[in-house]
């Protein structure tokens, strides 16, 4: 199998010279971020229309979610469509300058497994799936994904260079079956990871969208990086597509769910995005080592919350999968920020993690590595002296000081340090997972 990638990446760089310029790595496919963004600009607010007939709506529960009023689903099938309509566009050859040699192939794999994610959310927004089948939805999409290739390699910039290394010092190497036992696992792994840091972000209007639509400017700086002096023209062009179809798909529809929102993406959108991610950093796992820590890097502030989010639930003895309003963004409307403000800085600190995952790809892997452990461990050192794995439970509210299931703050003497149960009666949230 690596014998047959080997020969593949040499044809492809008999097919296409080494080393392009930004406008032939880029402007060939930015085509692709127009029908994406337009289709999904466009079918947001169909969608919400769709919803609101079929009565696919969220519900306050007077518990969890803070809407006070039904909001419409569906608009992750918005996102879907327009990230879909991106890659349709990016086969047909349309805008191909002249001096592009190779149209990439998008696998079919990657939109069957796609499609399994938005119909599993799609049917947990109308049905409420439990967590199992939502996991083995999950893992069949990766399944999937392995099935042409994606991803099945994405440890070998890491293990074979310790093959080398192993060599030289005459021990035992690594078997290449475990390679690719190691690299499966990775795929699986990221993909169930990345579909439930989403769908765990997704707490707050405009929050997982605005998120994800960073993370993928940021991958398609990668992408871009990567195809000016790539080997493989195909991947390097399929890797610039799916990010430039992520981020029309996502700005399409963020207008419409910034706070104020008319319309929520529910778990079709969430899970979507997650999926997406995770499979542009199992096609930059596939290079070289520096380039899954950036996508990694990048992809940090809804790993933060998951883990955050896990680590509360073992300390405090929940179930791991029960429902909280804990996360990180919780956590800073309850120390008295407005949604708004707490979702622009949830994307200024996107932004500080894609700019630094940004930089990661200009120095050696093992110094990058570093940095990441570095920063990453003192966020979760810092949430932990903050309060934010230890759950504290607010004061006590007598039944008749609670209106419309909303707790009224005027009545409360609030401390910011030992509240987290907060309820904002003047915005929209979505569900709280």
């Amino acid at each position: 199998m690596a014998d047959a990638l080997i020969n593949r990446m040499t044809l492809f760089a008999q097919t296409e010279p080494i080393g392009r310029t930004l406008d032939e790595a880029l402007a060939p496919h930015i085509y692709v971020f127009y029908a994406a963004f337009i289709i999904s600009f466009i079918f947001t607010p169909v969608m919400r229309i769709i919803a609101i007939h079929y009565d696919i709506m969220d519900r306050p529960d007077h518990l969890r979610k803070a809407h006070t009023a039904p909001v419409a689903y569906l608009g992750g099938v918005a996102v879907f469509l327009g990230w879909l309509a991106g890659l349709a566009f990016s086969q047909l050859h349309v805008g191909a300058i002249s001096q592009m040699t190779y149209y990439p192939h998008v696998e079919i794999s990657i939109v069957a497994a796609a499609l399994v994610i938005v119909l599993l959310g799609l049917w947990d927004d109308i049905k409420h799936l439990k967590p199992w089948l939502k996991i083995s939805g999950q893992i069949l999409a990766a399944l999937i994904l392995m099935s042409h290739q994606v991803g099945t390699h994405c440890l070998d910039p890491v293990l074979t260079p310790l093959n080398d290394r192993l060599n030289i010092l005459h021990w035992h190497q690594v078997p290449e079956s475990f390679i690719s036992v190691a690299s499966a696992f990775v795929v699986v792994f990221l993909v169930v990871a990345c579909c439930n840091a989403t769908n765990l972000m997704d707490g707050l209007d405009g929050l997982c969208g605005g998120v994800t639509a960073v993370v993928a400017a940021g991958y398609l700086f990668l992408a871009v990086h990567l195809a000016l002096s790539g080997q493989d023209p195909n991947w390097d062009g399929v890797r610039v597509i799916l990010a430039l179809a992520l981020l029309g798909g996502v700005l399409g529809f963020v207008p419409y769910n910034f706070n104020p929102a008319s319309i929520f993406m529910g778990d079709t959108g969430s899970m979507f995005l997650g999926f997406a991610c995770a499979t542009m950093i199992l096609l930059l796992a596939q290079t070289q080592t520096r380039w899954l820590l950036a996508a990694l890097v990048m992809f940090s502030l809804p790993v933060l919350d998951t883990a955050l989010a896990l680590a509360r639930r073992y300390v405090n003895r929940r179930p791991l999968f029960s429902a909280d309003r804990h996360h990180f963004h919780h956590q800073l409307v309850a120390r008295g920020l407005s949604v708004r403000k707490t979702v622009l800085i949830s994307y200024s600190l996107s932004i500080g993690f894609t700019v630094l995952g940004a930089l990661i790809v200009f120095m050696r892997a093992r110094y990058a590595v570093a940095i990441y452990l570095v920063i990453f461990g003192s966020i979760i050192v810092a949430a932990y002296k903050m309060g934010m794995v230890h759950e504290k439970k607010a004061d006590a509210v007598a039944p008749g000081r609670v209106s419309d299931g909303l707790i009224d703050a005027a009545e409360i003497e609030l401390n910011a340090a030992d509240v987290l149960e907060v309820s904002d009666e003047t915005v929209h949230n979505s569900t709280a997972k």
